[in-house]
């Protein structure tokens, strides 16, 4: 019994050492092909593309969520500035956000869930549906390209569901 018992602490010593803990997302260059979809294992740190951070995008076009390719509603902003710490920041169209990500090989990108203030706007019409689709697609990233000065963003099926142009 005392044997089944070291093993058992054995094993659970050997499963958190194998599993091993990082704090902070691991990010890898990027080339400007799209990919298939990313894994989020962790991956050696290296620089964020500057093409990616050196740029403010404002959102053009967004997929509703619903495979409707639709431009962003006259009179609200949506904005996205990624660092190279790895954070995300910008405009949702009315409240702030801000995300981690992590970048992967062959353009691969990965979208943590945007804090977000709890506030509601009223116009221009329609900003807060907007707003929530942005999210949801920003979370659905699974790849990326920067083409002729456009960041577009790509869900797993390979289908672009953002599109920005530089700020």
């Amino acid at each position: 019994m005392k044997l089944l018992h070291i093993a058992y602490i054995g094993l659970v010593i050997l499963a958190v050492l194998v599993s091993g803990c990082t704090s902070q997302p691991a990010q890898l260059p990027a080339s400007p092909a799209a990919t298939a979809a990313p894994t989020a294992a962790a991956t050696p740190a290296v620089a964020v593309p500057s093409s990616l951070t050196s740029t403010t995008w404002k959102l053009a076009w967004f997929d509703d969520t619903r495979g409707v390719w639709t431009k962003v509603t006259e009179g609200s902003t949506i904005m996205a500035t990624f660092m190279n710490e790895g954070r995300i920041t910008g405009s949702g169209g009315c409240n702030g956000y801000s995300a981690d990500f992590q970048l992967g090989n062959e353009s691969r990108i990965f979208i943590r869930r945007p804090v977000v203030p709890d506030h509601s706007c009223q116009t221009p019409t329609g900003v807060m549906s907007q707003e929530s689709a942005y999210f949801t697609q920003l979370q659905a990233a699974e790849t990326y390209s920067i083409t002729n000065d456009q960041l577009l963003i790509l869900n797993k099926e390979n289908k672009k569901i953002l599109q920005f142009d530089p700020s």
